[in-house]
């Protein structure tokens, strides 16, 4: 099996921001999200997979990727994430992926770099609770997908995935990072309007593949900017938890 992938992993049908993924940012090149997601992924060089879903709505991001880019491209599962997640890893024989989520526009390349050079063996690496949100969500191996099956695939949504892994009892070892990257009042994820406000910010000010510890040191310095977004934080965290509440593994 191939060593690592990066996995992008979107789709247009998003319930508070639609179309999020495809939405253009304001700048001298009119980037759209997954632009930015694939240029900071490229910085990765590692091969490249957007994996969306099946569905007639994504048919817009799978024409206009396929345009810009070359990459690869999976379709799966709509709601089921982590069995779109699987079948793209037995697709591509893809033993560990870093999984990039839609919503992390400005994630940070940096961190993932890392990780690979660390070649890291652990089935899953997570981000740490207090650490910014958008810079860096899992690293995945097949070995985890393939222990949690039995449970997504009694399923249909599995969008909250810790409950998961806590079922198939995967240990799971948190990514260990500079004090730069946590305690900041800082939010870049793209999940309301707010957040894609904030960020039309960042592209003005920087480039698509700016380094994320600029774009953090910028955005601690000018709070009238990382205010614009940062109070919906805690309205993400309770949606969050009220999605894990709700599933019955």
């Amino acid at each position: 099996m191939t060593n690592h992938f990066i996995l992008i992993t979107a789709r247009t049908n998003s319930s508070r921001l639609p179309n999020k993924i495809l939405l253009p940012f304001a700048g001298r090149n009119k980037l759209r999200s997954i632009d930015i997601l694939i240029k900071r992924a490229q910085k990765v060089k590692l091969p490249i997979v957007l994996a969306t879903t099946k569905l007639k709505s994504d048919n817009k991001l799978v024409s206009y990727v396929k345009k810009n880019y070359k990459i690869d491209i999976f379709r799966g599962e709509n709601k089921n994430k982590l069995k779109r997640w699987h079948d793209c890893f037995k697709k591509f024989k893809i033993n560990q992926a870093i999984i990039i989520d839609g919503d992390d526009v400005f994630f940070d390349y940096d961190i993932c770099k890392k990780l690979i050079k660390k070649k890291d063996k652990h089935e899953i690496v997570s981000a740490p609770k207090k650490m910014i949100t958008g810079l860096f969500t899992h690293m995945f191996s097949m070995s985890a997908l393939n222990k949690m099956r039995p449970y997504y695939l009694k399923n249909q949504d599995t969008e909250m995935i810790e409950p998961y892994i806590k079922k198939a009892k995967i240990l799971v070892k948190k990514l260990s990072v500079a004090k730069v990257y946590v305690n900041k009042k800082i939010r870049i994820t793209l999940d309301y309007k707010e957040d894609y406000k904030m960020m039309n910010y960042i592209y003005k000010k920087f480039s698509a593949t700016t380094n994320s510890i600029k774009i953090i040191k910028f955005l601690s310095k000018k709070k009238e900017i990382s205010e614009i977004n940062y109070f919906r934080e805690n309205s993400w965290r309770l949606n969050q938890i009220r999605k894990i509440k709700k599933l019955k593994i």
